[in-house]
């Protein structure tokens, strides 16, 4: 890039072994010093995000203003912690492995014999999802894809773009046509309503403490719309 600066430089994952406060020190150093311009986390729980939030709030340190991190339509757990967290305190939020290691082109999809020449030789061999419930998800994609004469992966990202606080997507093309493929996500957009399908066979179940203020929140406001009448 011929620079001698780093745009964003990112934590690739929370080291157990070494105080936060260290970590964070020298970070606020780099960006002192104009090596760095931004810093960011990846694979973070929300509880250590908030505490290095805190501790840079304490010692004025940089504060970090991104996460990269897991999210797919095969795995969307990044929105029970993590998403309210960075949506409140400002960070941008840039996916890893949006087609879930492939999965989300379809090539795999309802086929007998997996195609040659990739990294996946079986199902094993991805990341973790629930591969009934996949299926489903698949064919709806698929079949949104061919109405919209878009190919499954473009289907696949441009549904993340839509979702809150998500400030870009990291791509992994293996060749010039699968980066055109992918760019071309920024050319169009899903339909509120095709979201909202996407949305409805894909949503992560509901953990505490999520359900228990559905539960209350609803009690109250059925509470509050009787007081009102």
């Amino acid at each position: 890039m011929k620079t001698n600066y780093i745009d964003l430089y990112q934590i690739h994952s929370f080291d157990f072994l070494t105080p936060l406060e260290e970590t964070l020190s020298a970070f606020d150093n780099l960006v002192k010093q104009g090596k760095v311009r931004y810093i960011g986390i990846s694979n973070f729980y929300a509880w250590q995000l908030m505490k290095a939030l805190g501790i840079c709030e304490k010692y004025n340190y940089e504060k970090f203003i991104s996460l990269q991190a897991y999210y797919s339509l095969l795995g969307r757990d990044l929105e029970i912690e993590l998403v309210p967290a960075c949506l409140d305190n400002g960070l941008g939020i840039l996916p890893w492995s949006p087609l879930h290691g492939g999965l989300l082109t379809a090539k795999y999809h309802r086929v007998k014999k997996w195609p040659a020449g990739t990294r996946i030789t079986k199902p094993g061999d991805t990341l973790p999802y629930n591969e009934e419930r996949g299926k489903e998800i698949l064919d709806l994609v698929i079949k949104i894809a061919l109405k919209r004469e878009r190919t499954p992966a473009q289907i696949a990202i441009n549904y993340l773009l839509r979702k809150p606080g998500i400030a870009s997507v990291v791509i992994g093309a293996r060749d010039q046509t699968q980066l055109a493929e992918n760019l071309a996500v920024s050319d169009w957009q899903l339909s509120p309503e095709e979201v909202n399908e996407l949305d409805q066979v894909s949503t992560p179940p509901r953990l505490y403490p999520q359900w228990y203020f559905d539960y209350f929140r609803k009690d109250q406001l059925e509470r509050l719309a009787g007081s009102i009448k």
